[in-house]
């Protein structure tokens, strides 16, 4: 039974990754599973699967988190009551059960693994995709390469090939640097992912992998002393300022060696219109994921003049705000918040580098939402491992609370 739990997850892990997209007739523009009913099935029977798992072996012990983690619980179920005052209802509560599903197996990876684990399960498939992109770009350019050019692998687009593989240079990083079994494989991957990463000419990818490789370093700052620690935040403060004052200095050189121009590629534009269209419904929204099937998203759509489809806000906390409005926002942010206290936490009290997972990840996550979309992602990695870790820094904290009289805490079941 156990062996058929970790294959299913890998699967699951694997098509969330976007891995599938390069051999479909006809892939999705954001690498998801929007308009291909196949694979919408299979990640409905792999969500059923868990639950069954959820409600078989481990009812006690989810229930407990939820109770306890009660902001994901709020999230899903703003989601799915957005359908109630939606744009395009059915579009909404197809999409908010797929969320629902995509959190559930958050939820489930949360209870049986640890950081580590979760951080092994989700860099052997950024690995594979790895290879698999090289050996597409180089042997297989018509399924590798875009017509323009930039290099999209096994996930057919850019932006998906960027994103994956930024996260992967982070993983192998982490990885790397905390085990030396097996360091220079990964040093190699980390490579690999890099060069993969600026073929596929991703301006957010980059810039976030960039932010994350300087991130890294200053996880120790983590264990310095109270007064310390406020001193090296206030001088982090200073850096990031004088870094952002170096950027809007050189935004138009760094942008040029990306093949982008200082408009964020048309995102400017983009963002002045949906903060407009934000106006008209800023409490509740459009409802979830509807705003760009309707009217008015096909408006905007046709305003700002792309080539294709404007397929979402191109930056998270907008798109939000568009879609489930100020109290699905402020729903999401509270949650962000609770976990970047639980993440320090946890990585202050352990100085192994993979119980920094959750917080590197978080980073990973909030930088991503800059540009593009990264939460409440339906079928997606990102949003899996951030429930995932969600869950289990409540699931410490609880076990830590309740370290003196663990009667009170369920039992539950660890991996092997």
């Amino acid at each position: 039974m156990r062996s058929v739990e970790r294959i299913m997850l890998f699967l699951l892990l694997l098509l969330a990754s976007g891995f599938e997209q390069g051999f479909l007739a006809e892939p999705t523009v954001g690498g998801s599973s929007e308009g291909q009913p196949g694979i919408q099935v299979l990640f409905g029977l792999m969500y059923l699967v868990l639950f069954l798992f959820l409600i078989r072996k481990y009812r006690k012990t989810a229930l407990f988190l939820i109770q306890k983690e009660k902001w994901t619980f709020l999230i899903c179920c703003w989601v799915l009551a957005s359908a109630l005052w939606s744009v395009e209802p059915g579009a909404t509560i197809r999409r908010s059960i797929a969320l629902v599903g995509t959190s559930l197996a958050g939820l489930y990876i949360g209870i049986r693994f640890e950081p580590k684990q979760q951080l092994k399960m989700i860099t052997l498939v950024i690995g594979l995709g790895a290879i698999a992109s090289l050996v597409a770009g180089l042997l297989f350019p018509s399924i590798g390469v875009t017509s323009d050019g930039f290099w999209g692998g096994i996930y057919h687009n850019k932006n998906t090939l960027g994103r994956m593989m930024a996260l992967g240079a982070v993983c192998f990083s982490i990885l790397a640097l905390g085990q030396r079994r097996l360091r220079v494989g990964r040093i190699a991957m980390v490579v690999l992912c890099c060069v993969l990463l600026w073929l596929s000419k991703s301006a957010t990818a980059v810039v976030v992998c960039l932010l994350m490789f300087a991130i890294l370093p200053l996880r120790k700052v983590l264990f310095l002393r109270t007064r310390s620690l406020a001193a090296a935040m206030v001088a982090g403060g200073v850096a990031m300022t004088a870094i952002v004052i170096f950027t809007v200095n050189y935004v138009d050189q760094i942008l040029d060696a990306l093949g982008r121009t200082s408009s964020l590629t048309g995102r400017i534009p983009l963002w002045q219109f949906v903060i407009s269209d934000i106006g008209d419904k800023p409490i509740l929204g459009y409802g979830f994921s509807a705003f760009w099937d309707s009217w008015e998203g096909q408006r905007v759509s046709d305003a700002v003049a792309w080539d294709v489809a404007v397929p979402h806000a191109h930056n998270g906390f907008l798109e939000m705000w568009l879609g489930i409005g100020l109290i699905g926002l402020a729903l999401v942010i509270i949650s962000l918040a609770r976990n970047f206290l639980f993440a320090v936490r946890a990585a202050r009290a352990h100085r192994e580098i993979d119980q920094a997972w959750p917080l590197l990840l978080l980073a990973f996550t909030l930088l991503y939402n800059l540009t593009e979309s990264s939460l409440l992602g339906i079928n997606s990695i990102l949003w899996i491992a951030f429930i995932a870790n969600s869950f289990w820094l409540v699931r410490t904290a609880e076990e830590e609370k309740y370290a003196e009289v663990p009667q009170e805490f369920p039992e539950h079941a660890y991996s092997s």
